[in-house]
Parts: C-alpha cells; sequence; structure tokens
C-alpha cells in the first residue's frame, strides 16, 4: 500500500519519474507500476477499518481509471502525461495535496534533517 502510494507520487511529478524510468528495463518497470497501481485500486474499492477508508473509497473510481489506462498502453511505453494528471487526480481524491511549488517542480522530500 504504501509502496504503491510512493509510486503514485513519484508519477505525478514528471522529473521523479524520469529518474524512475532509468532504473531497470521498460517493460520491468511497467510490470511494477501496472501491478502496484491495480493493487491500489482494489484495495481502495474495499477500504475500510481506518479514518481513511471513505476517503481511499471515494478515489477509487480515479485509481481505477489510472490502472486501465495503464494496462491499455503500448508495450514499452513509459512515458505519457495522462499517467501524471492521472496520478495527480487521485493523490488529490486521497486527501494528499500537492507540494509547495507544484508537481512539475517536485524533486522528491528532502533527507531527513534538512
Amino acid at each position: 500500500m504504501v509502496e504503491a502510494l510512493n509510486l503514485l507520487t513519484v508519477l505525478a511529478a514528471p522529473r521523479l519519474f524520469e529518474q524512475w524510468c532509468t532504473q531497470a528495463p521498460s517493460e520491468e518497470l511497467r510490470t511494477v507500476l501496472q501491478s502496484r497501481v491495480a493493487a491500489l485500486a482494489d484495495y481502495c474499492v474495499k477500504a475500510w477499518g481506518s479514518p481513511d477508508a471513505e476517503l481511499f473509497r471515494s478515489a477509487a473510481p480515479r485509481v481505477r481509471t489510472l490502472a486501465e489506462s495503464l494496462a491499455a498502453a503500448p508495450s514499452g511505453n513509459l512515458m505519457n502525461p495522462v499517467w501524471n494528471a492521472q496520478a495527480r487526480e487521485c493523490l488529490d481524491a486521497m486527501g494528499v495535496p500537492a507540494p509547495p511549488g507544484g508537481w512539475e517542480a517536485f524533486d522528491g522530500l528532502p533527507p531527513p534533517g534538512e
């Protein structure tokens, strides 16, 4: 769950996503991206038992749309600006605000202690 949310954050920030896309072969990364987002979509649909459960359930349609968009993309395609926008919509629906300066400028969280 946390890994999927982190991946959504990376996907929402184009510069972070571009860096992430250099970490392994594109088909391997695509498989990771698809499986994590699909698992998050399933989790959102079934969320219960926490204060955030309703937020996740209400975000489920957006997360499912992103998962379907990822699954329908041509093989080898990892760079699709639509995914950035969809990831941002998912995060917003889950109550995760855009970082100061917006997603376009976001380079990740500073190291602890800074």
